[in-house]
């Protein structure tokens, strides 16, 4: 039986999966959604086996399908914070800055200090303001912080892709996705009943119809519909949440880029085409673009600092600094670590 704690103990020891795992990951990444009978069908293997893996991989909380919300769209602004924690509080002020909704990202960096990056989503208009002038509360022991807005986003973690499925492989399986409509900046009112089921979706994309008419109060065909709606307006993006390390890439990097203004479109567009890119985004300050990227080793993360970086000439400068653990992704707080760090 697949999903029990024999299983669960068994991934959680393993580095990396293997590639029949990879495989069905990356097949979830293209459609999450996706039925074990048309992934099965898309990569050529039988859908009883394709249920008990995606099962064992699920139910051993080693992917997370989840969502992100597009905050243009939500009547949000994304803000960057590079946070210098206190020397030994960066346990306690990572998990506080965890279990805050309004954050999706917190992650520790190498450096001089004890520094945490996070996301924060503020609301448009004001939430920046307040941000700025009260600053974060004296319980999170940050000693400097600096603050950066997102401006453009050209790609996120939800697109990024393992590279391990045939061309073909990932065409049968994007056929039945859903397609973006309309204008990428256009924003939406949503209802209460709307919020609920992105809220629905975020906590488990894989919820079935049923339970998610059940959940919002909706019939299954009106759930379905609406499911339709935000995400082909981009509202909501499906994410599969699983650690690089995982997929074989145990090397990720913050890189913060100095990019002269003529550049910004072309070096963010030409940078979120490489496979090693995960995030990717133009934001306020003297760096004005922000990069995670996962590399398999030194030598791959090298070549990406030489070559690719090095082949953009609107690059002027940049710092790069490695990702030691993250806390948080997304709305996914990591296993384990808030119950480790938080007082009985």
């Amino acid at each position: 039986m697949y999903g029990n704690r024999n299983d669960q103990a068994v991934m959680k020891s393993c580095d990396t999966l293997d590639a029949s795992d990879r495989r069905l990951v990356a097949a979830l990444q293209v459609r999450p959604r996706a039925g074990s009978g048309e992934i099965a069908r898309a990569l050529g293997e039988h859908e009883r086996t394709v249920a008990r893996r995606i099962q064992r991989l699920i139910g051993a909380h080693v992917i997370r399908p989840t969502a992100e919300l597009d905050p243009a769209r939500y009547g949000l602004e994304s803000v960057q914070l590079r946070l210098e924690v206190r020397r030994g509080a960066m346990e306690r002020t990572a998990c506080a800055l965890s279990r805050r909704p309004d954050v999706r990202r917190v992650v520790s960096v190498s450096g001089r200090s004890d520094v945490l990056w996070c996301e924060v989503m503020v609301e448009q208009g004001g939430g920046l303001h307040s941000l700025m002038r009260h600053g974060l509360p004296p319980a999170l022991s940050v000693e400097k912080f600096h603050v950066a807005t997102t401006l453009r986003t050209f790609t996120t973690v939800a697109q990024w892709r393992l590279p391990v499925l045939t061309p073909a492989e990932a065409e049968r399986l994007r056929a039945g996705s859903v397609r973006l409509a309309g204008d990428p900046g256009t924003s939406f009112d949503l209802s209460e009943s709307d919020r609920h089921m992105a809220g629905a979706l975020v906590r488990n994309f894989r919820m079935s119809l049923t339970e998610l008419a059940k959940e919002v109060g909706f019939s299954v065909a009106t759930a379905g519909r609406r499911v339709g709606w935000l995400l082909e307006r981009g509202v909501l993006r499906p994410r599969i949440e699983i650690e690089p390390k995982l997929v074989g890439f145990p090397l990720q990097a913050q890189i913060c880029l100095k990019v002269s203004p003529a550049g910004l479109e072309a070096t963010g567009t030409a940078l979120a085409a490489c496979p090693e890119v995960r995030y990717c985004a133009a934001t306020t300050g003297t760096r004005n673009m922000i990069l995670e990227v996962a590399a398999e080793r030194e030598a791959d993360l090298y070549r990406f600092f030489s070559e690719r970086l090095g082949g953009i000439p609107h690059i002027n400068d940049f710092t790069a600094e490695l990702i030691t653990h993250a806390y948080k992704r997304g709305s996914v707080v990591k296993d384990g670590f808030l119950a480790a760090v938080s007082p009985a």
